[in-house]
């Protein structure tokens, strides 16, 4: 019965499936939280930073906003499309990046 219990815990946690535009942008946030500078800031702040990255490259492959603050919300409808397609690009080469060389290569 314990056991039973157990796998319906862990079934309710387990979640849907992550998509390709997820595992896109958290890998190209694990290399910006890698290579870029804290510059100073906390250890909340830079989480802060990390998740905007991550929301805006969500944004830029999927064109959905949902997950955005409503402060990185209003900066992407000032983004020119252009702009919005370049984060597109930067994001997937820096998904691909294994070193900060590489990810450093994919800066405009």
């Amino acid at each position: 019965m314990r056991w039973a219990l157990l796998l319906l815990v862990i079934a309710g946690c387990t979640p849907g499936g992550v998509g390709p535009a997820e595992e896109l942008c958290a890998k190209a946030a694990v290399m910006y939280e890698r290579c870029e500078s804290r510059d100073e800031l906390d250890a909340q702040r830079w989480e802060l930073v990390i998740d905007r990255w991550r929301g805006m490259c969500r944004a830029s492959i999927t064109g959905e906003t949902k997950q955005l603050l409503p402060d990185a919300l209003a900066l992407w409808h000032q983004l020119p499309d252009d702009v919005k397609a370049g984060l597109r690009e930067q994001a997937e080469c820096s998904a691909k990046a294994k070193t900060c060389a590489e990810y450093a290569a994919c800066s405009p």
